[in-house]
């Protein structure tokens, strides 16, 4: 596992000396005059006052918030000599103040002004106002009335649980039982020649198969086939170290009940360390089989003739393989399957009839996530909750979803992908805090008659997965529009057939602080240039652009294009 906090600490040091090093002497920058203090009558004015850097903070958790406000003048060198901070449970009470009155205070301080009244409660909004003293006495008017929101303040507030999709449904197939193998020559896992080796193997695949799933990875390359056909291949690349990432492909269509046969040809691109590793799941209704690399497996050193990739092709001549190591030993350590789809989780609640005043989503994930109620998005942020370390922290959202609730059915639908927590972190790669997402969600309702309900994330929500089939901030995004379910995201699907999300395998200790800056949000957006595929599940784009953020759509009025495009959000 990595720290977030020692990696981007690096990353700070290193930009701080260059910017240090290219500094402008403070010399350089000439001094505006100043008009005297004396200059125009009017007082200060006060702009638009922040709580902790943000106006109106939906969801604020610090104990004692900083205020912090503008201010403006007419003509220069007019400063602040003291200061008052009313906060108040409404803004009609600003008048006389509820919670707390500062007094006057004599202080230039204008930022980070820490609140000082007694302990805010959670799940609540305070409404604050400020006013300012000039250096000459003269007193600003108040500023217009604000406000900030507190969130779920103590860890007892939470009820919901941590849930996602089954491992069975996102997770990728284990490679324990599985062993490196290559043709016997001396000790391929400390040095064998740069040279193409062939290996097969057959099996018997039983009744009931609902999926496989192919794991195949080689030191350097390969090209895999089944029964014939070529179902998988990674080019001998072997600055690119592609070995450390394991190729999953299903390969269910391909495979019937009866005896089937695998040929794979693979390089070693450089004289050095060899070896082939992969494993065939089979899953059926009494459970997982797997067949792996390992004993039993053939090979030869010798070109063989075109026929050696069909089942009947006789590999009797050939030698037995050598096993050189189980997976996470030898020169090639614990790689992992790059396998990272968005999972859907869904939940439909019924309220009552009488007029919602107000309704909160407090929600986060481990990995990122998107949330939409009767299927509409919730919120602007992407890729919350953000990157932390998760073992020690997680920050949560909160958002105002008063609007998008109605009286009978509603629908929670959620999207969660792997993100920082199970994706890839850089160069050190996947699963560096965790395997499967998670996604925790706590809805609070409050009626016009001051009753309360909640709606909590659990095991009796339901779990699938749709067309985003992988999703890795370094990979990018693969969508298959053949897999999208409509209407999933509203009340009165037929989810049935989903299964059941599961809690996470073992207890999620981290914090839950609230979010502590503002979302990511899109600045401007741009048509990527696209050429047509013929195949309707899949397009492709490019742009003469280099993007931090998700890809989007040019203005309204320009032409659709002739085929889909979907955007990618994780």
């Amino acid at each position: 596992m990595i720290s977030r906090r020692r990696l981007l600490s690096t990353t700070a040091t290193a930009l701080g000396t260059s910017l240090i090093a290219g500094a402008v002497p403070a010399a350089a920058h000439p001094t505006r005059p100043t008009a005297p203090a004396g200059a125009g009558a009017e007082a200060l004015r006060v702009g638009r006052p922040t709580a902790e850097y943000v106006r109106q903070p939906l969801g604020l958790g610090p104990e004692r918030p900083r205020l912090s406000w503008p201010l403006a003048a007419t003509g220069a060198g007019r400063t602040q000599s003291a200061y008052q901070v009313r906060v108040a449970l409404s803004e009609r009470a600003l008048e006389k103040p509820d919670v707390w009155d500062s007094g006057k205070v004599v202080s230039g301080q204008s930022v980070h002004v820490t609140y000082g009244g007694p302990a805010l409660r959670s799940r609540t909004r305070y409404h604050w106002s400020v006013r300012v003293w000039d250096g000459e006495g003269k007193v600003s008017a108040w500023s217009a009335p604000t406000w900030w929101e507190t969130g779920l303040t103590d860890p007892a507030d939470w009820s919901a649980r941590w849930v996602g999709a089954p491992a069975a449904l996102v997770g990728a197939p284990a490679l324990d039982d599985a062993s490196w193998i290559w043709f016997p020559e001396g000790d391929p896992a400390s040095s064998a020649p740069a040279a193409t080796r062939w290996f097969r193997s057959a099996f018997e695949v039983p009744e009931g198969v609902t999926r496989a799933r192919l794991v195949l990875t080689a030191d350097d390359g390969y090209t895999a086939h089944l029964d014939g056909t070529e179902v998988a291949s990674a080019a001998a690349d072997h600055a690119a170290d592609a070995w450390r990432r394991p190729s999953l492909t299903d390969v269910t269509q391909q495979l019937a009940p009866g005896r089937h046969t695998f040929a794979i040809s693979a390089t070693n691109g450089v004289a050095g360390p060899a070896g082939l590793l992969g494993l065939l799941e089979l899953t059926t209704a009494d459970g997982v089989r797997t067949i792996t690399t390992g004993d039993g497996w053939k090979a030869t050193d010798e070109e063989p003739g075109d026929d050696w990739r069909a089942p009947e092709f006789d590999d009797s001549a050939w030698p037995a393989a050598k096993v050189l190591a189980p997976w996470g030993a030898g020169p090639w350590g614990k790689v992992s399957v790059v396998h990272a789809p968005v999972a859907q989780l869904r939940h439909e609640f019924r309220l009552r009839s009488t007029p919602v005043v107000r309704a909160r989503l407090y929600s986060t994930a481990l990995g990122v996530y998107e949330a939409h109620l009767n299927g509409k998005k919730v919120g602007t942020d992407s890729l919350a909750p953000g990157w932390t370390d998760y073992d020690k922290r997680v920050q949560y959202q909160t958002y105002d979803v008063t609007g998008l609730l109605k009286p009978g059915a509603n629908a929670l639908g959620v999207e969660v992908a792997a993100g920082w927590y199970a994706g890839n972190v850089g160069m050190f790669g996947p699963h560096q805090y965790g395997e499967i997402p998670s996604f925790l969600g706590q809805l609070e309702v409050t009626y016009r008659d001051g009753s309360t309900e909640r709606v909590l994330s659990g095991p009796d929500w339901r779990a699938a997965t749709g067309p985003v089939t992988l999703a890795d901030l370094l990979t990018g995004e693969n969508y298959d529009a053949r897999l999208e379910t409509d209407g999933w995201l509203r009340a009165g699907f037929d989810d049935r057939a989903w299964s059941r999300a599961e809690e996470p395998a073992e207890a999620v200790t981290a914090e839950l602080v609230a979010a502590v800056d503002a979302p990511p949000a899109s600045s401007r957006s741009s048509r990527p240039a696209r050429s047509p595929n013929p195949n309707p599940a899949s397009s492709s784009s490019t742009s003469d652009r280099t993007w931090s953020g998700p890809s989007g759509s040019a203005s309204p009025a320009a032409p659709a294009p002739p085929y889909g495009c979907a955007t990618p959000r994780f």
